[in-house]
């Protein structure tokens, strides 16, 4: 049965790979960038192209302003997409069941775990509420998401935010709904009072210090104001880690803020994992590597003052010409059906993020994960994890690499790490979601 089983989760997994292969290939060959090269290359193996030159980069340019453009009510699209959001609010108020509009800023969702707003999602749609989905997308034109799910409608916020107010006045009657702002969007602010006027609970789930993300470059959109003013207007706030609760206490003092740690999912965990731990040992890292906050410095640091320990490392963004020493695998990203396969070999796993505000405001869900692996924890500093089980926060390279020498002969008590998941799971934070929009009905 379990040959059987992992045969069957290997095909699956196969599949999303090559469903991914195929819409990056897409989206490759739709790209201005490619159709200009693409055109450049027919001149220059046959000159006769040169006569069609001028119109065929007009009509370039104007495939690319469209682009740019949203899709306006009266498009096909538009009008495909309102009929669907009535059909999913119809379903709502017919069945009675909880509606929730995320309003996410992240991608679409498309059937891996992905980041905090996708995996509440789908513990919201386990737990038997209808899910509308705003997602961002690169380009106007951008097919959308062949992903459907039961209970899911997901809009590109192109469209989306042309629908709030539609959206926010549908009669719904006694229906419980929940309007999650998961990211300080500007204009968003303006908003919310129609959706409270109308019976909405409003919640505004403060996942990062998007204030420091703006001071690395990656959140240029942000502006101060906007996050105040969400505060102060939001029925609550949910904070992912202790240090967001006292910053956005700060912004609107009185106003209700609350601990909503990230999370893990109840069935993450494969049925036939068994950590067995190699020789020489491994120590593990997946996720982002972004050196706007990945340590690389201080990591080949650590790697070299740690030549007995091999250190695998999953993930994608990875700076350009690193010079790594010989015990650092980089093994490029991995679907996250395949992390246990690794993670299963590993003694010990890190998180060697740059330390500073920006990390003192986050909760890494991939804690949650290393922990469901039953691998104990070494970290930089992280106010947030420093009290979970089996995880070590320390401040400096030598402090990390003696607490990764103990990490590494740790015995992890399955029991602990039992009872710490079963109160971490994404199914309880969809509880406590589903709690809040139910509050005043």
């Amino acid at each position: 049965m379990t040959d059987k089983h992992e045969s069957e989760h290997d095909l699956a997994s196969m599949r999303q790979e090559l469903a991914s292969v195929r819409e990056e290939l897409r989206r490759l060959q739709n790209s201005s960038s490619y159709r200009l090269s693409r055109l450049l290359a027919e001149c220059l193996r046959s000159p006769r192209q040169l006569m069609g030159l001028p119109v065929a980069l007009w009509r370039l340019w104007r495939d690319a302003r469209s682009r740019r453009r949203p899709p306006s009510p009266r498009s096909a699209l538009y009008r495909q997409l309102a009929d669907e959001c009535l059909q999913l609010l119809d379903q709502a108020r017919m069945n009675q069941a909880p509606l929730v509009f995320m309003f996410s800023g992240t991608t679409f969702i498309q059937g891996t775990r992905g980041n905090r707003p996708i995996r509440q999602t789908q513990a919201l749609l386990r737990q038997g509420a209808r899910v509308l989905f705003s997602y961002h997308r690169s380009r106007m034109d951008e097919a959308l998401p062949e992903y459907r799910q039961p209970g899911l409608l997901q809009l590109p916020q192109d469209i989306s935010w042309q629908m709030l107010a539609d959206i926010a006045c549908a009669e719904l009657g006694a229906v419980p709904r929940l309007f999650i702002v998961s990211y300080p969007y500007p204009g968003i602010e303006d908003r919310l009072e129609v959706f409270r006027q109308q019976g909405w609970r409003v919640i505004y789930d403060c996942r990062d210090d998007w204030e420091e993300f703006a001071k690395v470059g990656m959140a240029r959109w942000f502006r101060h104001g906007v996050e105040r003013q969400l505060v102060g207007q939001c029925d609550a706030t949910l904070c992912v880690s202790a240090p967001l609760v006292a910053k956005m206490q700060r912004l609107a003092p009185g106003r209700p803020v609350l601990l909503a740690p990230n999370a893990v999912e109840a069935d993450f965990l494969p049925q036939n994992y068994r950590r067995t731990p190699s020789e020489p040992a491994r120590v593990g890292y997946f996720g982002h590597l972004s050196d706007a906050w990945f340590d690389w410095p201080a990591f080949i640091d650590i790697a070299r003052a740690c030549p007995h320990l091999v250190f695998e490392v999953i993930g994608h963004s990875a700076p350009q010409g690193l010079r790594l020493p010989a015990n650092i695998e980089l093994q490029g990203p991995k679907p996250w059906q395949e992390l246990y396969r690794y993670a299963a070999r590993w003694s010990a796993a890190i998180i060697p993020f740059r330390m500073g505000v920006l990390a003192d405001g986050v909760d890494p869900i991939k804690i949650y994960e290393y922990l469901s692996f039953e691998l104990p924890v070494v970290s930089f500093r992280m106010p947030q994890i420093e009290h979970y089980p089996y995880t070590r926060t320390v401040g400096s390279v030598a402090e990390f690499c003696d607490a990764l020498l103990e990490a590494c002969h740790t015995q992890v008590d399955k029991t602990v790490i039992n009872h710490f998941i079963a109160d971490n799971t994404w199914e309880v934070r969809a509880q406590q979601l589903l709690a809040l929009a139910r509050a005043d009905h």
